[in-house]
């Protein structure tokens, strides 16, 4: 290769390598909001969830030891369900906690933001299904006798936790895309280079 030609593609290729080192280092405006929004909410999403369930664990632990029957049972599955809710909102808050906004690219954070939609959508399927479960032992109930209180206090429990988790993940997840949507729309049609970009993504 004429030497010539070799030091001016090496040259390029050192120069192609600092623009796009410049541009992940340091993302537009537009992107570093879109990816700073999203963190956040994650966040909110954790600490939400996580007080939500402290709250119930507290409030079991004592109302299970002073009650009896049904009611208690009701206690001891809430705080059974908001112990794993609380592990749920931990490791959501220490993945959230070290995502930073500086190191996303747009195809990143197109990702995340949809990998999030996909997320709540399958949680609020599960919730469905938690409430039907919980209905399902109520109604077991009515043919064990000997267990009534237990079938009918976890039932009601899984009913109402199920059905708090639904509205939650629902009402989330049309905040994500209400406003990140927007947000993703104007960053895929203008691209990082002002030039037109076209990502399939549904």
């Amino acid at each position: 290769m004429n030497p010539l030609r070799h030091a001016l593609i090496a040259a390029g290729s050192l120069l192609l390598s600092s623009v796009a080192t410049a541009q992940r280092v340091t993302p537009s405006p537009e992107l570093r909001d879109f990816s700073d929004q999203r963190i956040k909410h994650q966040k909110t999403l954790g600490l939400t969830l996580g007080s939500f369930a402290l709250a119930n664990i507290a409030v079991g632990t004592i109302a299970a030891g002073q009650t009896a029957g049904e009611t208690m049972y009701f206690h001891k599955m809430n705080v059974y369900w908001n112990l794993v809710n609380l592990g749920i909102a931990g490791a959501g808050l220490l993945v959230s906690r070290r995502r930073q906004a500086d190191g996303e690219t747009i195809a990143d954070a197109v990702r995340q933001h949809e990998n999030m939609k996909q997320i709540l959508l399958i949680n609020a399927g599960l919730d469905v299904a938690y409430v039907i479960g919980g209905a399902y032992l109520k109604e077991r109930a009515e043919s064990h006798p000997a267990k009534a209180d237990q079938l009918r206090g976890y039932g009601t429990s899984i009913m109402a936790q199920g059905g708090f988790l639904l509205a939650f993940d629902l009402v989330n997840y049309f905040i994500f895309k209400n406003r990140g949507d927007k947000q993703e729309r104007v960053l895929l049609s203008a691209g990082s280079t002002g030039l037109g970009l076209v990502v399939p993504i549904r």
